[in-house]
Formats: C-alpha cells, sequence, structure tokens
C-alpha cells in the first residue's frame, strides 16, 4: 500500500490524538484582542504582483488543546490583512479557507485523510485551493510530510537572506526534514513527560515526583504505587502503565544515546548497543521490579492501564495543556548519566506541492513566525520567554505554575524524535516491542530484530 493511501484511510492516529486533546475550558475559546508583536529585521521589501493569498487549516468541533485554530486564524487574517504581521509580502492579501472533515463509521474526525483529500481535490482541480496549510496535532503531521504531498523549501530557504530557520529551535528544525529535504517550519513542540495521580501518590504515602528525581525514584514510587489487595500475585492497580503516544522505552534508549528511527536520513537506531540497554532497563520495570503488568496471559489493554480496575500511577506522554484524565498531574521523565527526553513536532506550516511557487513561500514565512510564538509551547525560541510570564499578546501560553515548570525543563532537555511524533510509529512498535516483551514471548535481542524489520518496511513505503 502507497504512503497516500494509507493515509487516506488511517484512522488509528486520529482517533488516539481526539481522545487525548479533547475537552476545554470556553475562556480558552475566546477570541483574542492581542496585537502581534514587533519582530524587527524580518520585514522585507517587495513589489511583487499583488494576489490573495489562501491559508487552509483544518478545525475541530471540540477540541481546544490548543484553542481552535479558526480563533487564532481569525487574527492572523487581521493581522495581516491590516499590515501588522512582520515580513508578510507587500500588496497581498489573506484569506482563509477551512479543510472539509471526513469521518469514519463511529463519526469521528479523521484528521491526516481530511487533509488528504482536500489536496487531492486541489491538484484535480488544477487550481491550488491553499498556498499554505496548517496541520494541526491530530492530523498525524509526521505522516502528512513523508507523503510527498507538500513541496520541499530548501530551493526558497537557501537563497533567503532572511535566514528564517534562525527562528525555530535546532531539534525543531531536525523534525521537519525528510530524507535530506526541508519539508514544512514548525509551530509547536511538545517534550515527554510522567502524566501522574499525585491523589493516589498522597494515599500510597509516597513522595510526588521531583524535578531532579532518576529512574531509581521512578522505580521507588511505581512500587509503592503497586497495590496486591490480597497478595494472589495479580496487582489490583499498578505503579506505572505503558503508552502508544510514543514508546514508553523511548526515554530509556535516547539517555542511552541512541535513536529509533531517523526519517531525514534513513538511519535505523534500533540495532545498536543502546537499544539492548534501553530494552533492557525497560523490560525489568516488570520482569524484576513488577511495577507494571508482565506475563504470558496480559492483553494490551491491561498494559496501557485503560481498565478502570488497572489504573496506573504513572504514564508516559507528550506534553499537552490538558493531560489525560486517568493522569491529570506531570512531572518531568526522570535522567540518569544522559540528560534529555524526546520531543515531539505537533503543529507545522507547509506549503502544497501543487501551490509550489514563490508566492506560498512568501506566505509560509511569516505565518510560521506569527503563529509560532503563539503556540503552547513555540518551536519559535523568541516565544519562549512568554512561558514564564504569559501576556495577552502571547494568550495560548498561559499555564499553571507547576506545568509552567515541566514544560521548560522538558523544552530544555528535549531531543528531536520521529517516534515521538507520530502515531503510526509507536502504535506498530508496541506490538513488535512493548507487548511482546511484556508477554515473555521474546527477549530482548529478538524483539529489537522485530523492530528492525518493521523499520525497514516502513522507510521503504
Amino acid at each position: 500500500m502507497t504512503r497516500r493511501k494509507w493515509l487516506s484511510l488511517a484512522v488509528f492516529g486520529s482517533a488516539v490524538l481526539l481522545q487525548a486533546s479533547c475537552g476545554g475550558n470556553e475562556d480558552e475559546e475566546r477570541e483574542s484582542q492581542a496585537e502581534p508583536s514587533p519582530r524587527p529585521g524580518n520585514v522585507v521589501e517587495t513589489t511583487k504582483e499583488p494576489r490573495q493569498l489562501k491559508l487552509a487549516y483544518l478545525e475541530h468541533p471540540t477540541i481546544s488543546n490548543p484553542p481552535k485554530p479558526s480563533i487564532l486564524a481569525r487574527e492572523v487574517k487581521k493581522g495581516w490583512n491590516s499590515g501588522d504581521i512582520p515580513g508578510m509580502s507587500e500588496g497581498t492579501t489573506l484569506d482563509l479557507v477551512e479543510i472539509p472533515h471526513k469521518t469514519d463509521e463511529q463519526h469521528r474526525i479523521l484528521g491526516a485523510p481530511s487533509v488528504v483529500e482536500f489536496l487531492n481535490a486541489s491538484a484535480a482541480g488544477g487550481v491550488p485551493l491553499a498556498d499554505v496549510v496548517w496541520i494541526p496535532p491530530y492530523a498525524q503531521v509526521i505522516e502528512l510530510l513523508r507523503s510527498g504531498l507538500f513541496a520541499p523549501l530548501d530551493r526558497w530557504l537557501q537563497t533567503d537572506s532572511r535566514n528564517p530557520l534562525d527562528a525555530f529551535s535546532r531539534e525543531a528544525r531536525r523534525l521537519v526534514r525528510f530524507e535530506g529535504q526541508t519539508r514544512a517550519l514548525p509551530l509547536a513542540i511538545a517534550p515527554g513527560v510522567v502524566g501522574y495521580d499525585a491523589g493516589r501518590f498522597e494515599r500510597a504515602n509516597v513522595a510526588a515526583p521531583a524535578s531532579n528525581w532518576t529512574w531509581q525514584d521512578f522505580i521507588k514510587a511505581a512500587k509503592g504505587l503497586t497495590v496486591d489487595a490480597n497478595d494472589d500475585g495479580n496487582p489490583e492497580q499498578w505503579g506505572f502503565s505503558a503508552t502508544w503516544d510514543f514508546p514508553d522505552w523511548l526515554p530509556f534508549l535516547l539517555q542511552e544515546g541512541g535513536e529509533i528511527v531517523d526519517l531525514d536520513t534513513g538511519r535505523i537506531g534500533m540495532d545498536g548497543p543502546a537499544s539492548v540497554s534501553a530494552l533492557t532497563a525497560w523490560d525489568e520495570l516488570g520482569r524484576v521490579h513488577g511495577i507494571h503488568p508482565y506475563g504470558p496471559d496480559i492483553t494490551d489493554i491491561e498494559l496501557l492501564g485503560f481498565e478502570d480496575t488497572l489504573k496506573s500511577g504513572m504514564h508516559f506522554s507528550q506534553f499537552q495543556k490538558r493531560p489525560w484524565h486517568n493522569w491529570p498531574d506531570l512531572a518531568p521523565i526522570p535522567q540518569e548519566s544522559q540528560n534529555s527526553t524526546p520531543l515531539s513536532v505537533e503543529e507545522v506550516l507547509a506549503v502544497p506541492a501543487e501551490a509550489a511557487d514563490e508566492s506560498g513561500y512568501d506566505a509560509l514565512v511569516p505565518l510560521a513566525h506569527w503563529l509560532g510564538e503563539r503556540r503552547v509551547l513555540p518551536a519559535v525560541t523568541t516565544g519562549w520567554q512568554f512561558i514564564e510570564q504569559a501576556d495577552t499578546d502571547h494568550f495560548d501560553l498561559i499555564l499553571p505554575e507547576a506545568m509552567q515548570e515541566v514544560a521548560l525543563d522538558g523544552l530544555a532537555r528535549g531531543k528531536a524524535s520521529y517516534a515521538a511524533s507520530s502515531p503510526m510509529i509507536p502504535y506498530h512498535l508496541f506490538y513488535q516491542v512493548t507487548l511482546p516483551l511484556a508477554r515473555g514471548e521474546v527477549v530482548v535481542e529478538q524483539a529489537i530484530d522485530q523492530a528492525v524489520n518493521w523499520l525497514r518496511g516502513y522507510l521503504a513505503e
């Protein structure tokens, strides 16, 4: 199956990320009255032919984490057409295009197929429906950028005297490169975090996670949270549960200096000694320490901790403004000798292949800078300062103090991970590595072989 066909049928990633992102505060849905902040030095004098540019965005009726794109899109349009967005092309106007939704038989909105259908309709019509596309978190960003539906940007970036990539964090820039080409400009990023239930910690008389905790501290806490009330060897509650947001052994791997896969170079990083050390450490969490479901009869649902009777005290995920309801509190990923945590790309702006002319690029750069400053955790480095001192001009950066500390800690230690950014890679590796290890069906070396074989097929798509 080709990647484009797969994207047209994809359901799982959209549904999982939708579940993780739903819910919200109506106050956050208010339209901002903020004026864009100045960005000296980015304004470009041009004499190009006046034209109307189109920004396409994918709305969702319930997701507000971050607030709906249409709220900020209206601000973008207003700012652009008023001449207030630095770097905008002289004489151009901006209009908005809402991408129609595709749904499955359960009426769930499918992010990636919605974007694919929109782009295919644009190509079929012969007239681009958008110059720039805003891809949100639930639309499977990584898979869309790999699809070939968006134009490589390097031919413009290499001749742009403004050096627009300098505005973005280095790790964020890594995550929009595929097969040697920059395919988008990043807007938002998210470090890996530990979601936990503070109430369970308190009831178990276990100290809450600290910012400087280690894996030994993590294991000790998870043991204290594991409850086997009748001592039958089958705990009613676990200290830790697995995840397919990103593989929960990924932090071990990155801290060992390894990685799963680099989609820019095509290098698979699962076949070295770092993988053996990382997966051995993860396997011991269940086999030796007994802090998550382990054994031949466990199911994927049990390992993931979704069953009410098996809710766990801790769970790995990407940073979200509203964590999963089972794990409402956030803490940093534990550390040892290496100081890193998985970093994912959440939102991007890209130029459709059918609209791959210079005017689309001219709109992309100022829009990415302006929008990027205003995301929850921005890829634009000039936006980071507002996480600690949010103001009305950066209305999407208002976070509770505890979440600010975790976010800043994660950003400082973030290491770009394509696997953390993709719903497809973690989902498949859960069944190739995580679940077989937890069932004792394979040893670590066999799990690595299975992962490498699947990754080879994935890269060949």
